[in-house]
């Protein structure tokens, strides 16, 4: 296969979406339902991207995929068993822009990638971003098409000229099947938060407001399931809060080679990827991550202490508005297992 130089134009992603399109916010929700389930995939890729070649390989590998906040999240676990290693695409729909956002991690760097945007139209799907390949910034582009109850299309393709032009360099065909893939033969990484796999009941207590007197706690019931990825070294959960009118998901993602955790919070009114906190667990246990924000235009560091346990865990946030001398508790969760 030779290297294939498309000329197109990156899509004005500012854009209204077409009512005609998408007339519902639930059928928004359901564009990614279709990689739900387990298949086999067929890879293709450029050797040298970039480069002039017209080189390819070919191997075989895996996917396995769910989606959560009824459809607006999409997350799937690529597998290479030829490689002995992991891929990763998180997948947030942003209600607010009404457009997703795809993020990749893979086991090789344990880093998630920045995100490419965009929407679906008739059927097909293309999203933009800028990366860095080689150390060379670029416009990378994916596009799914030819999307069938077991089939699928997609693409990834690099500009270095502001998206006139496009080298395509990555395509999988997708082709559903009956059963969970077999996992590659790699070494456990971590086991960290595997402790959290499974299902919980929730009893929160928050603060209101969150910084500042005079305040008052207040408690709701709320539930938890969570997954786990990458042989333990990535954590994902879905949280539902019911009285609070929304659901929260955590992307977790461990670094073997800084031996870290980076935590992002999704909130489902939002549909976007927060700023991490970082940290790790201590010898006695103890989880502390840390991190930047910003509360109501108010430069803060988070805090997120883990309490592990195997039926019973607990967690607690706290904000700090003088560089993390002094902490003030807000948000506390008891965690008691029922699956």
């Amino acid at each position: 296969m030779a290297a294939v130089l498309l000329r197109r134009r990156r899509p004005d992603l500012g854009a209204q979406l077409d009512d005609d399109l998408h007339p519902a916010g639930a059928a928004i929700m359901m564009d990614f339902d279709f990689l739900t389930g387990h298949f086999d995939v067929l890879h293709r890729q450029l050797v040298k991207p970039l480069s002039g070649g017209d080189e390819w390989t070919q191997y075989s590998g895996t996917c396995s995929a769910r989606t959560h906040f009824d459809g607006a999240i999409s997350i799937d676990e690529m597998r290479f068993p030829d490689k002995a290693s992991y891929g990763m695409s998180l997948r947030l729909f942003d209600p607010v822009e009404k457009e997703w956002s795809v993020y990749w991690v893979n086991s090789t760097t344990y880093e998630v990638g920045p995100p490419v945007r965009g929407r679906w139209s008739d059927g097909s799907c293309w999203l933009v971003g800028e990366d860095e390949y080689d150390g060379r910034p670029v416009l990378a582009s994916y596009a799914w098409s030819d999307i069938t109850e077991t089939t699928a299309h997609w693409e990834q393709s690099f500009s270095v000229d502001g998206g006139e032009t496009w080298e395509l360099n990555w395509t999988m065909d997708f082709t559903r099947r009956d059963t969970p893939p077999p996992r590659p033969d790699v070494p456990k990484v971590t086991g960290d938060f595997d402790f959290l796999v499974g299902e919980w009941d929730m009893h929160n207590r928050r603060r209101r407001p969150a910084l500042g007197e005079p305040a008052e706690w207040y408690e709701l019931e709320s539930t938890m399931k969570v997954w786990s990825y990458f042989d333990g070294a990535i954590s994902f959960d879905e949280g539902w809060f019911p009285s609070l009118g929304f659901r929260g998901a955590t992307f977790r993602v461990y670094n073997p080679f800084k031996r870290t955790w980076s935590i992002h919070w999704i909130n489902s009114q939002r549909g976007v990827l927060e700023t991490p906190v970082i940290g790790s667990f201590g010898a006695d246990g103890i989880g502390i991550f840390e991190g930047p924000d910003v509360w109501e235009g108010q430069p803060i560091d988070v805090r997120f202490r883990w309490t592990p346990g195997a039926e019973q865990a607990s967690w607690e946030q706290s904000f700090s508005t003088d560089g993390g001398r002094t902490w003030v508790p807000n948000w506390q969760m008891t965690h008691t297992r029922t699956a």
